[in-house]
């Protein structure tokens, strides 16, 4: 798929929103968002690049043995902040729902402490907790107003911390030195 790095390209699903300089929203604010669906009901997205500095345990009880150490966890957005989703790379482990190629959320206890018993990987897990959500229309008008650009996404980047400085670097290079796009 070739991409155009003008802020008026749609999103689609598996692709990065950058918020633009001038987008003065605290909740979005040097965000990069993670967009896991888009359709004619709305937009939901996960922010990417706000890690947050705590054990798994401390905000999830029932943590894997393996991930109870981990931080793993990042602010997803503004929308349900008091509930997690667990994504990882793993879509065929029991219980747990495929949400895109090589993108799953969830699944059995039992089954993450037994994958995740040595603590995490390239296929994660992290846990975002809350997301970011438009309505029908929303997002193409905040686009359309310069508010956001449009970039290829990478699950690299979903399932493991990004690199601290993401958010400039696709701000300022439209991906530039980034891995190749992996959009669903």
């Amino acid at each position: 798929m070739a991409w155009a790095w003008a802020a008026s390209v749609k999103p689609i699903p598996g692709c990065f929103l950058v918020a633009a300089q001038t987008l003065g929203d605290p909740n979005f604010m040097r965000s990069v968002v993670y967009v896991l669906e888009h359709n004619e009901a709305g937009t939901m997205g996960l922010i990417i690049n706000r890690p947050l500095d705590m054990p798994l345990s401390a905000i999830w009880e029932e943590a894997p043995a393996g991930l109870a150490a981990a931080t793993v966890a990042a602010e997803g957005g503004p929308v349900e902040r008091d509930r997690g989703l667990l994504l990882h790379g793993l879509p065929d482990l029991p219980g747990c729902q495929r949400i895109a190629s090589g993108l799953a959320i969830g699944g059995a206890v039992a089954a993450l402490s037994e994958r995740y018993a040595e603590g995490c990987d390239l296929s994660g897990p992290r846990l975002f907790l809350g997301h970011s959500g438009w309505g029908p229309d929303q997002l193409a008008g905040e686009i359309e107003q310069g508010a956001w650009l449009v970039r290829p996404g990478n699950l690299d980047h979903l399932l493991v911390a990004p690199p601290a400085d993401l958010w400039r670097r696709l701000l300022e290079g439209g991906g530039a030195g980034m891995p190749q796009p992996s959009v669903n």
